[in-house]
């Protein structure tokens, strides 16, 4: 088996979020230019300058509340912050979405828990059509992770509820 990342980096989550809002309004705005380019050019640099702002402000909400990790999965475990964790290390992993932690809009974590109780979160991709985890997908399809998957997804409020 080949390494395969798990994790995504904010920039990403951000893309991902954010993106598809602009192209959206950005469309009938081109259709309303009717010809007059320099109005859609100030009209795009304030979109971007907006949305970049709201970007770093949850991105340094984000890196207040919670530290997140980098997690590679391995043939015999997962490789998290460049340190190897064996299957036989691991509780349970723990799909979570966070509700109004991040300008209202879903943030999709995993949770590790270790048997030595300590705790691992990192961002989750992009989900599928069906709204389905891809990296819960190929935890699920590991022969020594599958059995520490917890199969139902978690809601919680806030980065407090973290914490509990």
């Amino acid at each position: 088996m080949d390494l395969k990342l798990l994790s995504q980096s904010y920039v990403m989550y951000s893309c991902v979020i954010f993106v598809p809002i602009v192209l959206f309004t950005m469309v009938p705005m081109l259709i309303l230019a009717d010809g007059d380019y320099v109005f859609f050019l100030c009209y795009v640099i304030f979109c971007l300058t907006c949305v970049s702002l709201i970007s770093i402000s949850g991105y340094f909400r984000l890196k207040k509340n919670i530290r997140l990790h980098k997690v590679v999965l391995q043939d015999k475990g997962l490789k998290i912050d460049d340190v190897a964790y064996h299957a036989d290390q691991i509780e349970q992993i723990t799909s979570i979405g966070l509700r109004n932690a991040i300008n209202k809009y879903y943030l999709y974590l995993v949770e590790i828990k270790m048997i030595n109780g300590e705790y691992y979160y990192f961002l989750d991709r992009p989900m599928a059509w069906r709204f389905k985890s891809p990296s819960m997908r190929l935890l699920k399809k590991h022969t020594l992770l599958s059995s520490k998957i917890n199969d139902k997804e978690i809601d919680r409020d806030g980065f407090s509820s973290l914490y509990q």
